[in-house]
């Protein structure tokens, strides 16, 4: 009987719990730019095969692509400063990629030792670099259908009421 209820236990602390823990990995940063909250991760890989990535939120992760200022991208860039590590140059983070120019991707990557020093970088688009991406906070949930909770409480109710009788009976 303890075997049993041992093993419920940890059926159900493992069934709570380890979603918790992949809810955001460990290197994401949190930014404020404008108005907007962000989640600015990295990605290495590179711009051929991941083009969708190097676009504007909500269809990529990039807001500051398309700014041929690279205003934008420089902004997210200071404010993430050295919390992702480095990327492709020796004592710089990741590139804040902002435009295609012919098969050159331009870039903004953050000096890691001076909050007011950056670096232009010029990358080829075939070649695996170390780009920082975002996820707006106010992206909005994924919806779930509406019984579905209802049948989740449902099936967690009679089964404390199953573990209750047991309980009862081998307390008696």
């Amino acid at each position: 009987m303890k075997t049993r209820l041992c093993a419920g236990l940890l059926v159900v602390s493992a069934t709570v719990v380890l979603p918790l823990l992949s809810v955001a990995p460990a290197s994401a940063v949190t930014v404020t730019v404008g108005s907007t909250s962000y989640d600015v991760n990295v990605f290495i890989g590179k711009y051929l095969g991941n083009e969708s990535l190097f676009q504007v939120p909500p269809a990529g992760q990039m807001p500051w692509w398309g700014d041929v200022t690279g205003d934008l991208a420089a902004e997210f860039s200071q404010q993430v400063y050295d919390l992702l590590g480095s990327g492709p140059s020796v004592g710089y983070g990741p590139v804040f990629a902002y435009e295609l120019s012919g098969t050159d991707i331009l870039g903004i990557s953050q000096n890691l030792t001076s909050p007011s020093s950056q670096s232009v970088e010029t990358i080829a688009n075939n070649t695996d670099v170390k780009y920082a991406i975002v996820t707006p906070f106010h992206a909005a949930p994924i919806s779930v259908p509406a019984p579905l909770p209802l049948f989740g409480a449902t099936a967690a109710f009679g089964w404390s009421r199953q573990l209750r009788k047991r309980i009862g009976a081998s307390q008696r």
